[in-house]
């Protein structure tokens, strides 16, 4: 017997995880096939209940996933509620934890939905994966990293470098931290997707 495929998706800050995610939503859309796209209620950024990205693709409305949340029973719920689903697509899924990645592996194995997760890897801090991260690394059918480049070189980039007030950060009692890509010179917080090199070493161009 197939059964649909659990994805994890990742690539670093400002590396167009979420323009990815709205663009597979409007593929399947545009053939006819809903899907349902959730995302953690950790990330408000936004705003609540949304999901944009900085490409400047039309941000859309989403599930919010709570720490309580069963994600199986949400999405079996879903299809006897509102008829087929083609996927779920889950934006921000660093921030799952670990029985959720495993409620989602049961929506492939149970209900044969494809689930697509879109997110980070590392945190910040040195050496440590997300909990959810850690958990789709474990247990996804197919991990693909989503790709982009260094700010300081052509490498490619696979470390989330924070800096507060121009100086980089490595430790915090939370690896949770929101935040965006650096915008503007008058920001005092904010990541930078880097090389290994440039993590250790970003005064070093």
């Amino acid at each position: 017997m197939i059964v649909a495929k659990l994805y994890f998706k990742h690539g670093v800050m400002g590396s167009s995880k979420t323009a990815n995610l709205l663009m597979t939503a409007h593929n399947y859309e545009a053939q006819g096939k809903r899907v349902k796209v959730m995302k953690s209620s950790i990330d408000n950024r936004w705003g609540v209940g949304f999901i944009e990205s900085r490409s400047g693709i039309e941000k859309r409305k989403c599930d919010l996933i709570n720490i309580s949340t069963d994600l199986f029973k949400e999405v079996k719920k879903d299809i006897e509620e509102n008829g087929e689903l083609y996927a779920v697509l889950i934006d921000e899924a660093q921030f799952l934890s670990a029985k959720h990645v495993r409620q989602l592996a049961m929506v492939g194995d149970y209900l044969d939905v494809p689930v697509v997760c879109f997110g980070l890897k590392n945190t910040y801090q040195d050496g440590k994966l997300f909990e959810g991260s850690e958990a789709l690394l474990y247990y996804a059918d197919k991990i693909e990293e989503i790709k982009t480049v260094c700010q300081f070189c052509n490498r490619k980039a696979t470390m989330n470098l924070r800096v507060v007030n121009g100086l980089p950060v490595y430790t915090g009692e939370s690896s949770i931290v929101l935040g965006d890509t650096f915008n503007n010179n008058t920001s005092k917080e904010y990541y930078i997707p880097v090389c290994r090199h440039h993590y250790w070493n970003p005064l070093q161009r």
